[in-house]
């Protein structure tokens, strides 16, 4: 081999080496690690200690899961607690990321929260903890007049993978958007999921143990629409929240009232905290913990940081608030500010015990914890003059155009590339659900979105493969004026140039293109990535979730995956078909094989949709050849300077 070949080997072993790295550096490595085992951190803020205790629940209850996937809220009854909040513990029971919900009545529970010193509120020793529920054709949610917390949001068109159907091999006909079998469906349940308290941070006065009023209020069809929760103690201090469902959506507006707050507690703001809910909703285990992050919009500005990063410590961002959520790759818990003053967030994580319940549904070897993505958002305290601030909050998919259409500015949660990436992969994700529409089957609808994108990308890319076969027919001539001019460097560039101008060749004709193109390379890669419209998005076969690898069959423990294989052929057959300098072709046909490495963990849809371009610049290049009348070896003129002069002079 000559030393053109030796250092691309050479290259091709560091990348075999560090593409890890590499792809997680590019934002791509949640499908290739194998979670690293981390550390319990002790959380310092609340007084308590994140380990070596029970998940944390609703009002911090114990969050339990059964394998019917029942979400259960149990009515208890509280220790007396004195100076300690006792929030009751209302156990939320969530069928390994499915289920339904209901409301239990139960024997008395142990005291829960944080020792708290001027707490609002006290807890009385006999009130029993009842439960109300929202429900509507999208969304079911279950309150708790403890703390007025929102405990959980079941998704009723959106299975999870873990689910009693999927559990227990059963597969049943369910279109995409519609209803799902209670027992089915994600359920996003945070223990609480949301909760409002007094102040923040070290300075937080924690409304768990608060007995609020509750009132109801009912549409037309009697179904409930509006719940009212108000508090008072005999300070003056009185906390009063409106829920309003949106029926047709995921969201749901919020009214905050605070007055009266006394002087003596030395508080100038209040808290809305968001909390992720246990992981158990998809088969990737480890991509979905990878995922976990807690995101915040000020100003223009979107930060977005992981739970296992946040586990060494909380981060705090000060501003103009748009909006603060937890999310993970497919569903988000979020609120945007829409009326009132919001001073910042702060971003932290702790550790959750999994149930024995929970693990018995996970794949072995899981371990017993899972990171909590915490997101506070600040808010200062209201005047006498304008006591309600208003919210939107949203609890479902990361779905763009469903969240763009609530106008918070939350479709910039959405992992669409960046901010100059973002056009071309809205219009993308767009015309991909366009497809769909026309033909129900998103495998289908990335052939024909490759197959479009192709065609709009064919006169740049026949400009380039005219381009690259002419510079290998020039090879020979570009020899000869090395070997003629190699003591000379500046006489051998001026006398290639004048080889490429009497030749009519741009030497830059072949990366033009490629560059006019890497804005929709990056729109592609991004959409494929994390849009939610592939969650379990069957194509044919053994494909049956283009969000995942396909898995044809198993090798012991090695993957055998059919549609990796099947590109790399393709990509085998698009070089066969380029123009190629001989000495370079070995480098080539090896970075074919660490393509074939590259994607062979990577979702199917996007390893289809490369497989399907492979095919058509495959189909491209022969066309090239066609017009040239045969491959490479075919006669053709190459006219030099010197040729040139003389045929002028003539």
């Amino acid at each position: 081999m000559d030393r053109r070949t030796l250092v691309a080997v050479g290259l091709c072993v560091l990348l075999l080496i560090f593409y890890q790295p590499m792809l997680r550096w590019m934002g791509f490595g949640a499908y290739l690690d194998r979670g690293a085992s981390r550390h319990a951190t002790t959380d310092t803020r609340g007084g308590s200690s994140t380990t070596g205790t029970p998940a944390a629940g609703p009002m911090g209850g114990a969050v339990s899961t059964t394998p019917g996937g029942t979400l259960a809220a149990n009515d208890t009854t509280p220790a007396a607690g004195g100076a300690t909040i006792a929030g009751g513990s209302a156990s939320g029971t969530a069928a390994a990321g499915g289920g339904s919900l209901a409301s239990n009545p139960t024997s008395a529970g142990s005291a829960a929260g944080a020792v708290l010193r001027n707490a609002p509120f006290q807890a009385h020793g006999a009130a029993i903890e009842h439960s109300y529920e929202i429900d509507t054709p999208l969304y079911h949610a279950r309150f708790s007049d403890r703390g007025a917390r929102l405990v959980a949001v079941e998704i009723k068109r959106y299975a999870s993978a873990l689910g009693i159907s999927q559990m227990e091999h059963r597969r049943g006909h369910v279109k995409r958007g519609e209803d799902l079998a209670p027992g089915d469906r994600v359920v996003l349940a945070g223990g609480p999921l949301l909760a409002v308290d007094l102040g923040s941070g070290d300075a937080l006065k924690s409304l768990e143990g608060a007995t609020y009023a509750v009132s109801e209020s009912a549409d037309a069809s009697g179904a409930v629409r509006t719940l009212t929760f108000e508090a008072r103690d005999s300070s003056g201090l009185e906390v009063r929240q409106t829920w309003r469902a949106r029926p047709q959506n995921y969201a749901l507006d919020l009214e905050v009232e605070i007055h009266g707050v006394p002087e003596s507690m030395h508080l100038s703001d209040w808290s809305l905290t968001l909390r992720s809910w246990p992981l158990v909703t998809e088969r990737n285990l480890q991509s979905d913990q990878r995922s976990l992050k807690a995101s915040s919009m000020l100003g223009d500005d979107v930060h977005k940081d992981q739970a296992h990063s946040l586990l060494r410590g909380p981060k705090s961002y000060d501003g103009n608030v748009v909006w603060a959520a937890v999310q993970n790759r497919y569903f988000v818990s979020a609120v945007a500010v829409t009326d009132g003053t919001a001073r910042g967030v702060v971003e932290r994580a702790e550790m959750r015990p999994l149930t024995s319940d929970q693990l018995r549904v996970l794949p072995s070897g899981t371990r017993n914890e899972q990171d909590v993505a915490i997101n506070s958002l600040r808010m200062a305290l209201p005047g006498d003059t304008h006591p309600v601030q208003r919210f939107v909050l949203y609890f479902g998919p990361v779905e763009f155009f469903r969240l763009a259409a609530l106008k918070v500015r939350l479709e910039r949660a959405v992992e669409l590339g960046w901010t100059w990436v973002l056009p071309f992969s809205r219009a993308l994700l767009q015309l991909l659900k366009w497809l769909y529409g026309v033909v129900p089957n998103y495998g289908v609808a990335i052939i024909l979105l490759a197959t479009l994108v192709r065609v709009v990308l064919h006169p740049l890319n026949m400009t380039m493969m005219k381009s690259q076969r002419a510079l290998v027919k020039l090879q020979p001539e570009m020899e000869r004026v090395r070997a003629k001019h190699k003591s000379d460097p500046q006489a051998m560039n001026k006398a290639i140039m004048a080889l490429y101008k009497e030749n009519k060749v741009n030497p830059a004709g072949g990366c033009l293109p490629t560059l006019v193109q890497m804005p929709l390379f990056f729109a592609l890669y991004s959409v494929l990535f994390n849009a939610i419209e592939l969650r379990q998005a069957p194509f044919f076969g053994w494909i049956s979730d283009l969000s995942a690898p396909d898995l044809a069959l198993s090798a012991g423990a090695f993957p055998i995956r059919l549609l990796p294989l099947l590109m790399a052929g393709s990509g085998f057959l698009t070089q066969a078909l380029t123009p190629t300098d001989p000495s370079q072709k070995p480098t080539m046909y090896m970075m074919n094989v660490m393509m074939l490495v590259f994607f062979y963990n990577l979702p199917s849809g996007l390893v289809l949709y490369w497989t399907v371009m492979n095919l058509l610049t495959a189909a491209q290049q022969w066309l090239v050849l066609r017009q040239d009348d045969g491959p490479g070896d075919a006669a053709v003129e190459v006219v030099s300077p010197a040729a040139a002069r003389r045929a002028r002079k003539a």
